[in-house]
């Protein structure tokens, strides 16, 4: 975690002062009215909502450090329940939809606020928020929590948001993504880059779905460069799966050139030094990154990463990339690149962590291509359809056939909703093509293509 730099600092003792000194603050301080603290939230929170955005973007390995900051009781508590939900989100959360690590940050604030002399007004604000993050928490840290507040009054507001409905796990996980999902435009995400191996471990999943948000959001990462050299660089974090797998979304999604693109190459040298072991687990790591959506690998990162790792003597890392840079550089709806994706696979056990590599890259291309076609270019679905056929020919897989069978559905779903003329040339032809195609394809049933084309009656008028 990096310390805040002076020019944010000088910004926040600028908003310190200007809040002090406002005319509304005294007007609070003398009435306590709620529209009046509503007022100062209004006045204030969007400068100071401003300078995290910019700390956010330029220097998220600062944002801790920022709400550390916060906390100064010359905000009033102003900005807290949203740096409150912040933190409650950055933790990682195991399976059972627990924190695998206590949330101290969380902690802090969230005392922060009970401390505040305007608690009465913030608590409005945090109510979903705290009971979240106690929901994710364990039952003990809650308690040393609540035990170390003296206000009777807070004692029992806090004792309130522990929820009896949240204990139950599939209920916990419903709410935690429905609170996630108001945040998913919120660039709150920061993380620590680790000296050792054991820290690494602690901070994995921090700094992965750190990494994950970066990658997908280029501008602003001047900053980590320095950071992600070192960690390639730095023999103390060898060793682990942890590392290896932030090691190939390094090569995937960051721009790695000169002295960087060495070091990354000398690097994945030494961890495989020889060991098909390492290469095993590459494929592993990297078949679950391929098939994670939010990943979103697309071909040139694949290239980047080939590059990176030409260098390295494993003959089989060495046909992977050279089949998939035939995909990639002629098209995989070319016959030369369904040829090398076929002798490739032949190559290999049909269920091996290779060949779930190379059925997940022509499924990111199937439905890709499927997610932004548009219904009036329907004809193209149909010409597609002659290499989705010859791919299905290849694979025999069935993950590979449900996950284009989604796509295909969601697809043609999309065409109905446009051509609702049942009379109409454009219906006609779809349904002609789906009747058939799908039914070949193993998509439908003749049974589901009937109720799919089934005129849905009218309730009669009672």
């Amino acid at each position: 975690m990096e310390m805040l730099q002076q020019n944010y600092k000088d910004a926040l003792d600028q908003l310190i002062n200007a809040i002090q000194e406002s005319e509304i603050l005294a007007a609070y301080l003398e009435e306590e009215d709620e529209v009046l603290y509503k007022n100062l939230q209004d006045e204030f929170e969007p400068a100071i909502h401003s300078v995290y955005e910019v700390v956010a973007s330029e220097s998220p390995l600062q944002l801790e450090n920022l709400e550390k900051a916060l906390l100064d009781p010359g905000f009033e508590g102003l900005y807290l329940p949203k740096i409150l939900g912040y933190a409650v989100l950055r933790g990682h959360v195991d399976h059972n939809i627990k924190y695998a690590v206590p949330q101290n940050h969380f902690k802090d604030i969230l005392l922060a606020i009970c401390h505040s002399p305007n608690f009465e007004q913030i608590k409005k604000r945090i109510g979903q928020t705290t009971q979240i993050g106690f929901a994710l928490s364990s039952d003990i840290w809650i308690t040393n929590l609540i035990e170390s507040i003296e206000n009777k009054k807070i004692k029992a507001y806090l004792t309130s948001m522990k929820s009896d409905v949240l204990r139950d796990p599939e209920k916990r996980k419903d709410a935690y993504q429905k609170y996630r999902n108001q945040f998913s435009y919120v660039n709150f995400y920061s993380a620590e880059f680790p000296d050792n191996g054991i820290q690494l471990i602690s901070s994995y999943h921090s700094l992965k779905s750190f990494l994950t948000y970066r990658a997908g959001h280029t501008e602003g990462n001047a900053s980590l460069m320095p950071h992600i050299k070192n960690f390639i660089s730095n023999p103390a974090l060898r060793g682990s799966t942890e590392y290896l797998d932030l090691m190939i979304i390094i090569g995937l999604k960051f721009p790695l050139e000169g002295d960087m693109a060495q070091a990354y190459t000398k690097t994945f040298g030494e961890l495989y030094n020889g060991n098909d072991e390492v290469i095993s687990s590459f494929f592993s790591l990297y078949d679950v990154i391929l098939n994670d959506e939010g990943m979103n690998i697309l071909p040139e990162n694949e290239i980047q990463l080939s590059r990176l790792l030409a260098g390295i003597p494993s003959s089989n890392l060495k046909a992977y990339f050279n089949t998939m840079l035939e995909v990639h550089s002629k098209g995989y709806v070319h016959p030369d690149a369904i040829d090398a994706v076929r002798s490739y696979y032949d190559g290999h056990q049909g269920l091996s962590q290779e060949n779930e590599c190379v059925r997940a890259v022509i499924n990111g291309y199937i439905t890709r291509f499927l997610n932004h076609l548009e219904v009036e270019q329907y004809t193209d679905y149909f010409e597609i359809n002659k290499i989705i056929t010859a791919y299905i020919g290849v694979f025999s897989n069935e993950k590979f056939n449900q996950g284009i069978k989604e796509a295909s559905l969601n697809y043609v779903k999309k065409c109905f909703k446009k051509y609702t003329d049942k009379r109409s040339k454009d219906y006609q032809d779809i349904k002609k093509f789906v009747s058939s195609t799908f039914v070949e394809l193993g998509f439908l049933t003749d049974k589901q293509v009937v109720e799919m084309f089934k005129t849905k009656r009218k309730p009669a008028a009672s």
